[in-house]
């Protein structure tokens, strides 16, 4: 009896380790397929990002490259058609042109360190000259910035006289511009109004600094109270805009400093230049 129960004792034992290397090599065959798995879906995907980096770079290589694509094209500056070194070399006080074609004044325009009433009897290279030339005062800046400049000239032919044509309300309304050159622009003017005014000196009578007192006088621009008077319709002027009031003399009152002659024009371009 105990040689038999130990041979019994044997099989049992071999039968538990045949069972469990049986467990063991089926746990080994599934861990064996799972990182198969895993190892085929890894290289799948490295395959997939492979061809999709290779069609990018395709479609990089294919796409048409814009021509300077961070160039700007820069318009060139036309050139000013006065020349101010010439001007210059006769007067240093010469600083700005003024052209007003239908009126037929291209003269330029000056304005004394000094003396303001200097070019009234002094012509454009600074010789004495009784009919004198265009000019401003030092109130006005010499770059038109101001929202009133005004620019007086004697009523005699060659400097102011030709103003009157603004009198005649078809040559009014067929000359609606004028032109003032100064270095590095070309400014345009739009003529607003054109009509006789007292003879009160205007940068003294008026701050025009007072955003109130530049909208009155400019409505007063526009509905002046005169007689003598053409306006153009259509037209507004408001706190920001600048004018140019060209004075002179009046035919009818020549020599008298109450009545003044004022051909009014409001800034529409500002063209920069060589």
């Amino acid at each position: 009896m105990p040689a038999s129960s130990n041979q019994d004792n044997q099989n049992s034992q071999s039968s538990n380790e045949k069972r469990t290397g049986s467990r063991r090599n089926a746990l080994l065959r599934v861990a064996a397929t799972v990182l198969l798995v895993i190892g085929i879906c890894g290289c799948g995907y490295v395959v997939w990002e492979q061809y999709h980096e290779y069609k990018s770079l395709q479609r990089m290589q294919g796409a048409e490259v814009p021509k300077n694509p961070v160039a700007v094209e820069e318009k060139e500056l036309p050139d000013n058609p006065i020349d101010f070194s010439a001007l210059w070399g006769k007067n240093v006080e010469s600083y700005a042109w003024l052209y007003i074609p239908g009126a037929e004044i291209n003269a330029p325009i000056q304005q004394s360190a000094l003396d303001d009433s200097f070019y009234l009897k002094h012509d454009q290279d600074g010789n004495y000259s009784p009919v004198g030339c265009a000019f401003t005062q030092l109130a006005n800046s010499q770059d038109f910035s101001d929202p009133v400049t005004v620019i007086y000239g004697h009523n005699v032919d060659g400097i102011f006289a030709t103003l009157h044509y603004f009198e005649d309300a078809e040559f009014f309304k067929q000359n609606d511009t004028f032109y003032v050159y100064t270095p590095g622009h070309i400014l345009t003017y739009e003529v607003v109004s054109a009509y006789e005014y007292d003879g009160r000196h205007i940068l003294n009578s008026f701050d025009f600094d007072r955003t109130s007192v530049r909208e009155e006088y400019f409505e007063s621009v526009l509905n002046p109270n005169s007689v003598v008077r053409n306006v153009r319709e259509g037209v507004e002027l408001d706190s920001d805009s600048k004018i140019v009031q060209l004075s002179t003399c009046t035919f009818t009152h020549p020599h008298s400093p109450t009545v003044r002659y004022l051909v009014t024009g409001v800034l529409v371009d500002d063209q920069e230049t060589k």
